[in-house]
């Protein structure tokens, strides 16, 4: 959270700022600074966004955890010898619930969740994504990409592929300023 804290008082400011170069811009240039006003009003723009990026990244993190904790958690609380209609009933239950907190469809949350379920259990990507170096986009192709592997070698791959420092970096940058591309 406190990356999300964080991001949100630096778009915060961002907008503090374009309030004074707006009472700036109205009263002309009274202070004589030159500012060009209209360029930096483009700029707070830009860096905004970036921002917000970062910042749906973190906040779709949570969410994933969240929605990838309470399908243990129902799980958890399904009896041992629970059959398995009751079993299936439970695990429909929470995805539609899920869907309903989301106002997604039943089809959408499974899918989310089964995501949000392969993310969280790599744990470098899991972090990439709550510090918002790395997208939702980016996360789910890590994770899809790793899916075949058994789990320590999905987890490795991960990491390697996460490194900045690691040898033969994919395509000559980090894996976090990859733009994920539609398949």
């Amino acid at each position: 959270m406190e990356g999300v804290f964080a991001t949100t008082a630096a778009i915060n400011a961002l907008f503090l700022e374009e309030a004074a170069l707006k009472t700036v811009h109205a009263n002309g240039d009274a202070d004589g600074s030159g500012v060009n006003v209209l360029g930096r009003l483009y700029e707070l723009r830009l860096e905004r966004l970036g921002l917000e990026s970062k910042l749906e990244a973190q906040t779709t993190a949570l969410k994933a955890r969240d929605a990838a904790q309470s399908l243990d958690l129902q799980q958890a609380m399904t009896p041992p010898d629970a059959s398995t209609q009751d079993r299936t009933y439970a695990e429909i239950s929470t995805v539609e619930e899920i869907a309903g907190v989301l106002t997604i469809s039943s089809g959408a949350a499974g899918a989310f969740i089964t995501q949000a379920r392969q993310v969280c259990s790599l744990p470098s990507v899991y972090g990439a994504l709550s510090t918002g170096s790395l997208s939702w986009q980016g996360a789910r192709i890590i994770a899809d990409e790793t899916e075949a592997l058994d789990h320590p070698a999905a987890v490795a791959l991960a990491d390697h592929f996460l490194d900045p420092d690691a040898p033969n970096p994919a395509r000559g940058c980090p894996a976090a300023n990859l733009v994920p591309v539609p398949a």
